[in-house]
């Protein structure tokens, strides 16, 4: 009895296992199975698309979002840090811990939405926070995935559909006119009283 209890839960374990979605969460490398001669910009700028060679620095991180229909969610541990500013490849994002990240309750043969967001994480914990804040911030657009069966090419893994994005620094005149408000506000408040 004890022997077919344990037959039971490992099997169990193993169907749970082939519920989750997994995908390779980089921007760069061979990995994407591009056809020869194609090029396909997955990077991330600060600024604007193609300004400068890419953004940099280990206080930026990108996360993974997806959406299956009932709104975007993150994906519990997909958040990765920026390279340094002496990387021969900017624009790109570490893999380390790893380049696999599993999504909960997203089956084999399912299709969801994805998304990227990056923000300064020195700044605000949260892309939400930076958001709020009106801090430097930027997205992709949603792309499509399919995940792949068991037994399918590593190509099909990755974030193929990611195309280049920005990450838009905010207008200093912005924030100059916002502590001139701010302080008017003041000034005014102090003449009543």
């Amino acid at each position: 009895m004890k022997k077919l209890l344990t037959i039971l839960a490992l099997a169990a374990s193993a169907a749970a296992s082939f519920g989750q979605g997994t995908i390779t969460f980089q921007n760069n490398g061979a990995i994407f199975g591009d056809p020869v001669g194609v090029i396909v910009d997955r990077k991330v700028y600060l600024g604007g698309i193609g300004n400068g060679p890419g953004l940099t620095g280990t206080n930026y991180a990108a996360q993974l979002w997806y959406d299956t229909g009932t709104g975007l969610r993150e994906v519990q541990g997909a958040t990765r840090l920026f390279r340094v500013p002496t990387t021969t490849l900017p624009g790109t994002w570490n893999t380390a811990p790893a380049a696999g990240v599993t999504f909960i309750g997203l089956d084999a043969g399912a299709t969801a939405q994805l998304q990227i967001r990056v923000w300064d994480i020195q700044k605000f914990a949260t892309y939400a926070a930076a958001v709020a804040a009106g801090g430097e911030v930027g997205h992709s657009e949603l792309f499509g995935y399919t995940v792949p069966l068991p037994g399918s090419a590593a190509s099909d893994f990755t974030l193929k559909g990611l195309r280049a994005f920005a990450v838009i620094v905010p207008e200093p005149s912005t924030i100059a006119l916002g502590v001139l408000g701010l302080g008017s506000l003041l000034l005014f408040r102090r003449k009543k009283a």
